[in-house]
């Protein structure tokens, strides 16, 4: 019976991960469902950054997926925030489902753009 109760609850639970990568990241123009990559000068990447979200769902009770969406703008917008662009981005989100509750994260590995010094 054991058994039968852990296959079963294996076969009710999902994962999803998807990675996406940006070369560069404008931070006011930011869409990732439209993304169009900013003509900018010729940067490097300099600091690395890694930030997270993760949000729970109960039933019906929110929608997740919409919050770690929210999320990733909130976190593209304030990383690296004396620079308007982000370097050499990924992105990875994960999906967990159950019957009765799932979980979204979000991840941005991202390079702040390195300060050149002035001539």
């Amino acid at each position: 019976m054991k058994y039968f109760v852990a296959l079963t609850l294996l076969v009710l639970v999902s994962c999803t991960q998807k990675y996406e990568t940006y070369h560069v990241i404008s931070k006011s123009h930011f869409n990732k469902d439209d993304y169009e990559a900013p003509v900018t000068k010729k940067m490097y990447p300099g600091e690395k950054v890694t930030k997270d979200y993760c949000e729970g769902q109960v039933l019906f009770s929110s929608n997740a997926k919409k919050a770690t969406d929210r999320a990733l703008t909130d976190i593209v917008r304030t990383t690296c925030s004396d620079d308007e662009y982000l370097l050499n981005s990924k992105v990875t989100e994960t999906w967990w489902t159950t019957i009765i509750y799932s979980r979204s994260c979000v991840e941005l590995e991202t390079y702040c753009p390195r300060k050149m010094p002035k001539r």
